[in-house]
């Protein structure tokens, strides 16, 4: 069992590279070329030992189910689960010490290619059964100004339970040296579930149009006299559909030259803006958005969401496609 932190690098035909622990699968840096000079998109430590400290999900494949879960309890065929509490009363990102946190195995690491694993046994954090998570890391280019980055999550258990991870990263695509004002973002998603001041869904799934919560048009992020804060999960899709790999998101630097598409089989996409990074960050220093089912879906039948059962794994897609203008 590995106990200490090992980095992988990547590389594709862009002559882009990413970097991935195998401390939390956390990618831990995303370098590209803008106007022939290096730039790094993704937030990360410069030392690589204090991610064992880290609080912010910082890079990290959050789970075994992403984002938060009511009254930490689930139930299951009538049966209820009590799952670990780490925000208040409710569970956020599967608890503490899951995925986040853990050390993941490597399976094989190639150029372009890296996968991880990690075994949590029946019971963990209150999770039902022996379940197995995979995540494949791909990174590609359909041109040399494209670069795509596949993280693909196969997820098996021998019960009946939940599953929802998710990748972390805080994207800055100024550069992580510069403010992450004046992004500009636009959302395939016409519907948003509101929370309470929990951040729990009420278990409305409305209508973005005529809200705050409009982003189907391009719209500025964090302008120099306002600042959003977002923390809020944006419906792509209200009838599930994990064959099909759809648009989610379109983030583009303040001066227009690297632009990155999110797509996904998720029906949902959270978008983050940073405001609670602290130390040795600054709030909105980076963006994070991050496709998964809803949060607290498991609560909520009316929400798209699947189970994961012996017989049916689990297998969701998170596209990064980078453009650099």
């Amino acid at each position: 069992m590995t106990t200490s932190i090992v980095q992988y690098t990547l590389s594709n035909e862009a002559n882009d590279t990413i970097s991935i622990i195998n401390y939390g699968a956390r990618l831990t840096s995303w370098v590209t070329h803008v106007d022939s000079k290096k730039r790094n998109i993704i937030l990360g430590y410069s030392n690589i030992n204090d991610y064992l400290n880290d609080t912010f999900y910082l890079g990290a494949v959050a789970g075994p189910y992403a984002n938060r879960l009511s009254n930490a309890q689930i139930n299951i065929d009538d049966k209820a689960y009590a799952l670990n509490k780490n925000e208040g009363v409710n569970q956020l990102h599967g608890g503490q010490k899951a995925l986040s946190d853990l050390f993941w195995q490597l399976d094989y690491h190639q150029k372009n290619a890296l996968s991880l694993s990690i075994t949590l046994p029946d019971g963990y954090n209150g999770y039902p059964g022996k379940t197995i998570f995979n995540v494949l890391y791909t990174f590609t280019t359909n041109s040399k100004n494209q670069s795509n980055l596949d993280i693909k999550f196969t997820i098996t258990s021998n019960k009946k339970t939940i599953a929802g991870p998710t990748a972390h990263p805080y994207f800055n695509l100024n550069g992580i040296t510069n403010s992450a004002q004046g992004h500009t973002l636009k959302l395939a998603a016409a519907h948003y579930t509101p929370i309470d001041t929990n951040a729990i869904p009420t278990g409305l799934i409305a209508p973005v149009a005529n809200t705050t919560f409009d982003y189907t048009n391009t719209r500025v992020l964090n302008k120099t006299d306002k600042l959003d804060k977002l923390d809020h999960n944006f419906v792509t899709e209200q009838v599930l559909n994990l064959q099909a790999n759809k648009q989610h998101a379109e983030l583009t630097s303040a001066d227009e030259k690297v632009m990155l598409s999110v797509l996904s089989n998720y029906p949902a996409i959270q978008v983050y803006t940073g405001q609670h990074l602290k130390n040795p960050f600054n709030q909105f220093d980076g963006i994070c958005l991050e496709p998964q089912f809803c949060p607290d879906s498991p609560n909520n039948p009316h929400f798209p969401f699947s189970y994961l059962t012996p017989q049916v794994p689990l297998q969701t897609l998170i596209s990064y496609c980078l453009t650099t203008m």
